[in-house]
């Protein structure tokens, strides 16, 4: 009965800081969604008519075109680490589409501050200069909730690599979790 009794508190030491870690999910999937949509709704922008003024040339064509392949392949990686957020490999994944993900909208930002003085309508630039300002906005929040769903991770892999719960972990298949890194 004690062995018995040692095996279900092990258990639940294990169980506690993944339900952790799926709950610190949860807020950090929003604000990666927020993203990829303000991602997609500034491409839509700058390639409408008045937006052609601003990125016209073939080079701000191909710009927009990267972004949207990127938030495209962090969409996928985003549903892919959806129902396993305690996978490693998913999360690793979601992180690699991040980066790419940032790494195109960066040059983006640039260009769009540098020729702000094209925008013809001035509704079309203060609404061009609201999705980059809500970018930013978002990109506080991930960092936010990513140092959460860090700590979270960090909390489960340190109950796994426990001596009395190394054990319970290994007979019910717990496996290290991954950090969405920045």
């Amino acid at each position: 009965a004690l062995l018995l009794f040692w095996g279900v508190a092990a258990y639940n030491r294990l169980v506690r800081p993944r339900s952790a870690v799926a709950a610190g999910w949860g807020p950090i999937a929003a604000q990666l969604r927020s993203r990829q949509a303000l991602a997609f709704e500034l491409c839509e922008l700058l390639a409408d008519e008045p937006g052609r003024a601003v990125m016209g040339d073939s080079v701000g064509a191909a710009m927009l075109q990267t972004v949207v392949a990127a938030t495209r392949q962090a969409q996928a990686a985003a549903d892919h680490a959806q129902g396993r957020p305690t996978s490693a490999g998913a999360i690793q994944s979601l992180g690699l589409a991040e980066q790419v993900l940032e790494g195109a909208l960066r040059p983006l930002r640039v260009v769009i501050e540098a020729r702000a003085d094209r925008f013809e309508d001035p509704s079309h630039g203060e609404r061009v200069r609201a999705l980059l300002a809500g970018l930013n906005e978002t990109d506080a929040q991930i960092a936010f909730t990513r140092r959460v769903f860090r700590e979270a991770v960090t909390a489960f892999n340190a109950a796994l690599h426990e001596v009395p719960t190394r054990l319970i972990a290994s007979l019910f298949g717990f496996r290290p979790a991954a950090a969405l890194q920045a």
